[in-house]
């Protein structure tokens, strides 16, 4: 038996299709249903109050001189002066250290040989000595070599200069200026002093002597 739905009255069943909406689309870039507002257009639901004016205000900078951050160092931290030195102490003595140039080429000389003799390498040359202070008799001249040491010069040389010339400041200080440059060289004290009081002084001369030796 056939019936017909049109003649049905009420809302019985849910039409399949929902009846287009009289008002027109939006546009595919726009989701009003979401609640994105769109470009260019006052959000409807928010607002922003602006702050009241007159409740919040910089702070003026602090006049106070020195303000900041403070680092508080412990004693055992902090960086002390170095100790003074006392006047006392007067010129530090150098190393009596000096290489002998003479005796390392004989030592390579004699290497070269087929048999090298080293015992008389040995005799040859033997162990040089310190120079010897000359003994200083009296309160003068320990005044004068005070004096000439406390002046700058070498303590090692001052001794020597005075024994020789005496209270002579030109002579004492050549010989002790001299006397330096050579040690300094490589030659040894006694040869220094000879070679120095054969020349007058003259550091030139002394090592023209000492390089005639050797060759």
């Amino acid at each position: 038996m056939d019936y017909d739905f049109r003649n049905k009255t009420g809302n019985s069943q849910i039409p399949m299709h929902r009846p287009m909406s009289s008002t027109p689309a939006t546009s595919s870039g726009h989701h009003p249903m979401y609640g994105y507002p769109s470009i260019g257009q006052q959000p409807t639901g928010y607002s922003f109050a602006p702050p009241p004016p007159g409740r919040h205000h910089p702070s003026p900078p602090s006049s106070t001189p020195g303000t900041g951050i403070r680092v508080m160092l412990k004693p055992e931290y902090r960086i002390t002066p170095p100790p003074q030195l006392s006047p006392q102490i007067g010129d530090i003595p150098r190393s009596n250290f000096q290489f002998d140039f003479d005796f390392e080429r004989k030592v390579l000389a004699e290497a070269e040989k087929e048999r090298p003799d080293w015992s008389k390498l040995v005799h040859e040359n033997p162990p040089s000595r310190p120079a010897e202070i000359p003994s200083q008799q009296g309160s003068t001249t320990d005044h004068v070599v005070r004096k000439y040491i406390a002046s700058g010069l070498s303590r090692e040389a001052v001794p020597l200069a005075v024994a020789n010339f005496g209270d002579d400041p030109i002579k004492v200080r050549e010989f002790a200026n001299g006397y330096t440059l050579l040690r300094e060289m490589g030659f040894s004290s006694n040869s220094v002093a000879e070679a120095l009081l054969m020349y007058d002084n003259d550091t030139d001369k002394a090592v023209a002597h000492f390089l005639n030796g050797s060759s």
